[in-house]
């Protein structure tokens, strides 16, 4: 994770100066602009450690949900949506230390904890905390499946076994789950892909459809549940990208209530991505973000990716991606956002905005048109140049009153960072 993060703060830093730079440029008289007021608002009182990722992200309850580390202390912050702002914000410590990401499933905050008995059996307890519209955390509850078990049962090799993400499916959550034998290799050993648990309490192996030696499930796999019942995983496939955040986007579909299969880990032609999402109605589609910078969706059976959104092409001036935030299905049509520079030129002029944008398609995404956007703030006070906080780091989720942007920052005089977020509407 540490890595990943350090590769998108330091291009979020570049395209961050470059929109400065723009910003300072000098401009024809005009009469003086209306001042307009900021999207952005702080969390209040949230600090973050500069070099730590959000541990959590996610919509429920009529809420947006993060979870902020700070000297090893996760806090969970949330706040509703309301009249395009955000309000009534709350916080929480989380029962446990700030080394892992938290999954928000179903609904709940899962947490996990790991151990090994006298006579080295590894043993996982997982719990769940329901997100509650108040803004706090409901009693815990235990994960009635031994996970553990399950996969040892399935891959008689496991040794440990931890979550990765999940779905609800009914009654139940479906879970991801990373399996590893007892490795004594300084090489390290192969692991394993499993899902648990099915409708019969078992668990799958998947491992034939990923890399065991070395991949990314645990920072990119994202599971959906579509309106059929079918449960889908889609994560970026690194094995030719060996140490980097990049690969083949691939999606599985699973029957939703063995855990059986339906199809080969599809990837999309041709095509390598530095991110991707998961969007799910009747059926389930990937939303990437390619290696040039472009958004694009698939599923199975398309013969080709549908564009959402094209890079800003400058020619000799160097092309500037659009990065991927979130996307998400409503009335039957795809929403994407995205953020990035883009001018009615090929030049550095005041026609560039760096703007989060809610991009509104067909049901793939198809003759997709921007239909909100705010301005990314570049520093803190927003758009304040010579800033000491600046070098956003970009966030993004889908709640019911609109996407909610978060940043946090690079640049800082401490080791500490402000958490900012703004909504952006999803448009008429």
């Amino acid at each position: 994770m540490t890595s990943r993060t350090a590769m998108r703060a330091g291009l979020t830093v570049l395209l961050a100066g470059l929109a400065a730079a723009l910003l300072a440029a000098p401009t024809a008289e005009t009469a003086p602009a209306a001042k307009v007021k900021s999207p952005w608002q702080l969390f209040p009182g949230a600090k973050m450690d500069v070099s730590l990722p959000l541990l959590a992200l996610g919509s429920a309850a009529n809420r947006v949900w993060i979870v902020t580390p700070m000297n090893d202390v996760p806090i969970l912050r949330s706040a509703r949506v309301s009249g395009g702002r955000l309000a009534t914000f709350a916080q929480t410590r989380v029962p446990t230390s700030a080394g892992l990401t938290i999954p928000i499933v179903d609904g709940q905050l899962v947490l996990q904890k790991v151990d090994t008995t006298k006579s080295n059996e590894y043993t996982l307890t997982a719990t769940t905390l329901p997100l509650l519209a108040g803004g706090g955390l409901g009693a815990p509850r235990a994960v009635p499946d031994d996970l553990v078990a399950r996969a040892k049962e399935a891959v008689p090799k496991v040794w440990s076994a931890g979550i990765v993400n999940g779905v609800g499916a009914g009654n139940r959550v479906v879970w991801a789950l990373e399996a590893a034998p007892e490795c004594h290799s300084m090489g390290g050993c192969r692991g394993f892909f499993l899902a648990c648990c099915s409708e019969a309490g078992a668990a799958v192996d998947l491992t034939r459809f990923v890399d065991p030696r070395e991949n990314l499930l645990r920072y990119t796999l994202h599971v959906g549940r579509d309106s059929n019942g079918r449960i889908w995983l889609a994560w970026l496939d690194n094995r030719d990208y060996r140490h980097a955040a990049r690969g083949f986007p691939r999606i599985l579909e699973l029957d939703g209530s063995t855990l059986r299969p339906l199809s080969q880990a599809a990837a999309i032609p041709g095509l390598v991505a530095d991110r991707i999402d998961l969007a799910c109605a009747s059926s389930c589609r990937v939303v990437a973000q390619t290696s040039l910078g472009d958004i694009v969706s698939w599923a199975p059976g398309e013969r080709s990716p549908t564009r959402v959104a094209s890079h800003w092409d400058r020619g000799k001036y160097g092309d500037s991606p659009m990065w991927l935030l979130a996307a998400t299905y409503r009335s039957g049509h795809l929403l994407v956002a995205y953020w990035g520079d883009k001018g009615k030129t090929i030049y550095a002029d005041n026609s560039v905005r760096n703007d989060i944008r809610v991009a509104r398609g067909n049901t793939r995404g198809g003759g997709a048109r921007v239909v909100s956007a705010i301005p990314v703030a570049n520093s803190w006070p927003p758009q304040s140049l010579g800033e000491s906080i600046a070098g956003p780091i970009i966030y993004g989720t889908f709640t019911p009153g609109g996407l909610v942007a978060i940043e946090t920052f690079t640049y800082t005089p401490r080791d500490s960072s402000p958490v900012a977020a703004a909504v952006v509407p999803l448009g008429p």
